[in-house]
């Protein structure tokens, strides 16, 4: 299990590799193999890749409720007093806790003891409303490749952490996100806010992926999280670049 507010997860068991993706604060992740102090691991999305083991502990049983957290970043405490700050679990992170009083939760992590003050209530339904609202929390995160927290995100660690928040999961990159046939592909003309767009920069089939946000705009991971209309031309048209909308109506309940 992850005990660090973000883990990186390698290419090759060594730090000079490429970082192809991250694993968040209280994730499991499935051992395949050792080598010496990496291990290769593949994640809740079928993604594999190595992590150095200090990113890692042993796991508790944290027996109680289970909540995703959809601030920005959420402090972790040593104790119930927001004072002794441990650490900031990012947005999407999913905790497993047991009640400790009225407004705070309290988890067992390396055999210590944490504390965080109650997050929203969950098994809220899902709506494009919902699904805007987390995007908006996450605008102006900068760009990383392999990113998947408010530190950093790259386009598709974006809009699968986002769905996620929503108890919806997608594939890690883009090239499967576009494959998922759950979403129905539709037309730009019946689009709407949650809608996922998929985008084709280098004219080699999908590199790009974004949420649409209404009014001919979408909220993606271009240089940072931001909205955009798809008519602006100040660096690349994003009209001119989509290859295909999937609705997600058959997934949401509210």
């Amino acid at each position: 299990m992850v005990k660090t507010t973000y883990a990186n997860i390698y290419r090759e068991p060594n730090f000079s590799s490429e970082m192809i993706t991250q694993a968040l604060f209280f994730e499991t992740l499935e051992v395949q193999s050792e080598h010496d102090n990496w291990l290769k691991i593949s994640q809740w999305d079928g993604y594999e890749g190595y992590v150095h083991k200090f990113y890692l502990c042993n796991v508790d049983a944290n027996e109680g409720d289970s909540a995703i957290l959809t601030d920005r970043l959420t402090p972790i405490y040593t104790a119930p007093d927001s004072i002794n700050i441990s650490m900031l679990a990012p947005f999407g992170s999913r905790i497993s806790y047991s009640q400790y009083t009225d407004h705070w939760c309290h988890l067992k992590l390396d055999s210590l003891d944490y504390y965080f003050k109650a997050p929203e209530k969950i098994n809220t339904p899902i709506t494009r409303d919902t699904l805007i609202d987390h995007c908006n929390r996450l605008i102006g995160s900068p760009y990383l490749w392999g990113g998947k927290t408010p530190l950093g995100y790259d386009c598709s660690g974006f809009v699968q952490e986002v769905f996620k928040s929503v108890d919806i999961n997608l594939k890690r990159d883009t090239s499967q996100q576009i494959e998922d046939n759950r979403f129905p592909s539709i037309e730009l003309s019946s689009a709407q806010r949650g809608d996922i767009m998929f985008f084709d920069f280098k004219k080699k089939g999908v590199d790009h992926v974004g949420i649409c946000y209404g009014d001919d705009q979408v909220i993606h991971c271009g240089g940072y999280v931001k909205i955009q209309s798809i008519h602006d031309d100040t660096h690349k048209k994003l009209l001119d670049y989509i290859v295909e909308i999937k609705s997600i109506k058959n997934h949401l309940n509210g």
